[in-house]
């Protein structure tokens, strides 16, 4: 007499083992997906923002961080007529910029690669006015850089290291794929 194949202890072993791998990929599939909500939950969003006040005769340029994460500041580029400076803005307009000696910088802040911006918060890069002269050469200053002479870009990574840029060519960060 031949013996069967399968007796009742090798289907309830075959199922387990098939349970066993559909809970392992369940397992995997929700673990992936946990990790891309992590990734996502620490995105930072930083823009450029100004404020223009001409009755106080002040113009402000800050950059705030309108996402959820720390931004990591990577690199920070002027271009002016054909030329990169790795630069502060505040030594961009008075070392480089052109009929910018009237102008009275009211306080300004670095932006050197490896701050971090923390999520919400805003960093006031420059704070221009005084008189009234020095506003409107500052404004006069800010119609040039409306021009294709004038760009600029901040790189910026999030902790997970996604790479992000924002750049006077575009309004909202663009992502820098490795």
């Amino acid at each position: 007499m031949k013996k069967k194949f399968w007796t009742s202890d090798k289907i309830v072993s075959f199922v387990a083992i098939v349970v066993s791998i559909f809970s392992l990929f369940i397992f995997v599939r929700q673990t992936n997906i946990i990790e891309e909500q992590n990734h996502l939950s620490v995105m930072p969003y930083l823009m450029l923002e100004s404020s223009n006040n001409s009755s106080q005769n002040e113009f402000r340029i800050e950059i705030v961080n309108h996402g959820v994460g720390p931004a990591i500041i990577e690199e920070r580029l002027i271009f002016f007529k054909g030329e990169k400076h790795d630069m502060e803005f505040v030594e961009f307009l008075t070392e480089i910029a052109p009929d910018t000696d009237s102008i009275f910088v009211i306080s300004s802040a670095t932006l050197q690669p490896g701050f971090a911006l923390p999520a919400g918060a805003s960093r006031q890069i420059l704070k221009i006015g005084g008189s009234k002269k020095s506003y409107e050469d500052f404004m006069r200053f800010m119609a040039i850089t409306q021009t294709d002479d004038f760009s600029y870009e901040i790189k910026y990574k999030s902790i997970y290291d996604d790479h992000w840029e924002i750049s006077s060519r575009d309004e909202v960060p663009m992502k820098i794929e490795d």
